[in-house]
């Protein structure tokens, strides 16, 4: 008997814009598809979404989830039913694994999620990609042209506001050779997003900006991730 689950997906994407004679750094704009999910066949499916009777699908429709009114930094509208999550590493470019691994860390010193590497993508939560984003390129102005650093899509039960999973990319070409820590800052950015982070504004003191990321996580994104998660299990 197939489990008939509603769900919805949301990309987000992460930007640098190169504007002569300034580079400045800009991030990603969620765009939100309702998914009809009720009915999924996982052969013939193109974009990888969970099952709609997998597992993590099941979980997320058995309860509606409380999401705080009131945090530092704005939120998704969605979050895990857990704060023990599983992700898996489909990359094996190595700048980009030492990325992935170093905002895994840095999340995991909240304190308030945990974060578990797994060999089997069927069981992941949450995978971490590399990926070519340049068809993503976009010129909003003269002068200017973006360019996709990294891009996160969130699958989610509309009715419970409860994750589904969550794939987070990182563009090779710009990423590569960029440094150790900007590389680091823009994988803790995107599972920001991943974990049911929003844009915080401009000029907030946080790894969730969308314009200029510099810094990793800050003191207002553990508040925010600390109030939308509790205590935790």
């Amino acid at each position: 008997m197939m489990v008939m689950i509603k769900s919805l997906i949301v990309n987000a994407t992460l930007v640098l814009a190169l504007a002569l004679p300034v580079t400045a750094w800009a991030a990603d704009q969620p765009i939100v598809y309702p998914v009809p999910a009720f009915s999924v066949n996982a052969n013939s499916a193109t974009d990888q979404s969970a099952d709609n009777d997998s597992p993590q699908a099941i979980r997320a429709a058995k309860h509606q989830l409380y999401l705080p009114s009131k945090t530092p930094l704005p939120l998704e509208g969605y979050r895990w039913p857990t704060t023990r999550l599983k992700i898996y590493l489909a990359t094996r470019n190595h700048p980009l694994v030492t990325a992935f691994r170093d905002a895994v860390k840095a999340w995991n010193s909240t304190g308030v999620i945990h974060l578990t590497w797994t060999r089997h993508r069927s069981q992941a939560d949450i995978i971490a990609e590399a990926g070519d984003l340049s068809a993503n390129q976009a010129a909003p102005g003269v002068g200017v042209v973006t360019t996709q650093l990294g891009s996160t899509r969130s699958e989610y039960n509309p009715d419970t506001h409860a994750l589904i999973q969550a794939r987070s990319t990182l563009d090779v070409s710009h990423l590569e050779y960029a440094n150790r820590t900007f590389r680091s800052e823009v994988a803790q950015h995107e599972l920001g997003h991943a974990l049911g982070l929003a844009h915080a504004p401009q000029g907030s003191h946080s790894v969730m900006i969308p314009n200029n990321v510099r810094t990793g996580i800050t003191k207002e994104d553990r508040q925010t991730i600390r109030l939308l998660y509790g205590s935790g299990d």
